[in-house]
């Protein structure tokens, strides 16, 4: 089991077994683990503790203590926790390929690639007993590699998916495709260029959106402003240089993309409710 923040292009199992799973629990690794991100393998997310608010592409909802979320290859997707409790979650991330064959499987071709494609909307949430079953012995199969594991862990994949696609709806949204496609471009060219100032303007010009309608896209995807999401990269990456060097404080600032001490203490304090010497220090 590894204990690490989920980023976007990680590589998660190997070519043999592309899969991998997770736990997250206090203490934290990272403040900004669960930040909007997506990935080309599906997820498959189960709130061990408390409540969170879910993001999944357009959709936003709670999930509670024994409901298992399913995240899409490719989808925009975010978590966190409600009125500022601990979060406490497992996830097993796996390529798409370990649920069929090749072109001619008819698994890929009536279910994993619609679904895939965004043709075929999969259940969300589910919390039976079965199911959270066998997600937790696919996690076991993992964490403890016995005979014949990778045969089993499959298995259990494919008895999730099936129920949650056994119930699917098709849909072609392209104006929700759009939309988050945009987004996407966004968040990828704010974390390619958060050491130089980025302006709202240069964002919604990248994105083919009026400068209002992005902040509302933006937003709606990220659960933050532009600004706010900005900040928050810039602070993962001065949280980081805290940490592993002894540079100044002010170093640190410029060379995260904030252009004045006092701008990035007040936004230090705000996210992380003490400044950066303190995170230092302690």
């Amino acid at each position: 089991m590894e204990y690490r923040e989920l980023k976007e292009h990680r590589k998660h199992g190997d070519v043999g077994l592309p899969v991998s799973c997770y736990r997250i629990q206090p203490p934290y690794e990272n403040f900004w683990q669960l930040e909007c991100h997506w990935h080309d393998e599906m997820e498959l997310f189960k709130v061990e503790r408390g409540t969170v608010q879910i993001q999944c592409g357009n959709d936003y909802f709670e999930a509670r203590e024994g409901n298992l979320v399913f995240f899409n290859s490719g989808e925009l997707h975010a978590a966190r926790p409600l009125d500022g409790a601990e979060m406490d979650y497992s996830a097993i991330v796996f390529s798409p390929e370990m649920l069929c064959g090749d072109e001619n499987d008819i698994a890929r071709i009536r279910y994993v690639a619609p679904v895939v494609d965004g043709r075929l909307q999969v259940r969300r949430v589910a919390s039976s007993s079965s199911l959270l079953q066998m997600f937790d012995q696919a996690v076991e199969l993992l964490q403890n590699r016995e005979v014949s594991y990778e045969l089993r862990v499959r298995a259990r994949l494919l008895e999730i998916f099936a129920s949650l696609a056994e119930t699917g709806k098709n849909r072609v949204e392209e104006a929700e495709k759009a939309s988050s496609k945009a987004v996407k471009a966004a968040i990828d060219y704010i974390r390619e260029n958060y050491k130089k100032q980025i302006s709202i303007e240069e964002l919604a010009k990248l994105c083919h959106m009026s400068d209002g309608h992005f902040c509302r896209m933006f937003k709606k995807y990220t659960f933050k402003t532009p600004v706010q999401y900005m900040n928050s990269v810039r602070l993962s990456a001065a949280m980081d240089l805290l940490t592993r060097t002894d540079r100044k404080v002010l170093d640190i600032a410029l060379d995260t993309g904030f252009n004045s001490l006092s701008y990035f203490i007040g936004v230090f304090k705000q996210g992380l409710g003490c400044t950066p010497t303190q995170f230092r220090r302690h």
